[in-house]
């Protein structure tokens, strides 16, 4: 998409999305990469700079590797176990309900939002 379009999500964040003293904090504290994901969110589900940091969990190369990362981050799976689990089974359940990803605009990676 490139930086014309990030700079119009910008703009149209800071004019309409901007909605209290966190949101412009948020904003302004982000760097480069941050604020491209917030006016993407924003773009895309009209959340403000204080929801997205609530709901986005990262940029990941895929799905799956985001997926395997939260089995391994909580401790759900006993390591005798893992060689029977289904990873791809687990992504797909987690992204019917839980989750749901985006292209970042900004790195080209898969960008992780969580579902409230």
């Amino acid at each position: 998409m490139g930086n014309t379009t990030l700079t119009r999500m910008e703009t149209t964040l800071i004019r309409t999305g901007l909605q209290n003293h966190e949101d412009v904090i948020d904003f302004n504290h982000a760097d480069e990469h941050g604020k491209a994901i917030l006016s993407q969110l924003f773009d895309a589900y009209a959340e403000t700079p204080s929801q997205s940091w609530y709901t986005y969990q990262g940029c990941w190369k895929s799905e799956g590797e985001f997926a395997a990362d939260l089995v391994s981050e909580t401790g759900i799976l006993d390591s005798d176990w893992s060689t029977y689990f289904d990873y791809d089974m687990w992504t797909n359940d987690l992204f019917i309900s839980d989750y749901t990803s985006l292209d970042c605009r900004k790195c080209g990676e898969v960008m992780i939002v969580r579902y409230e």
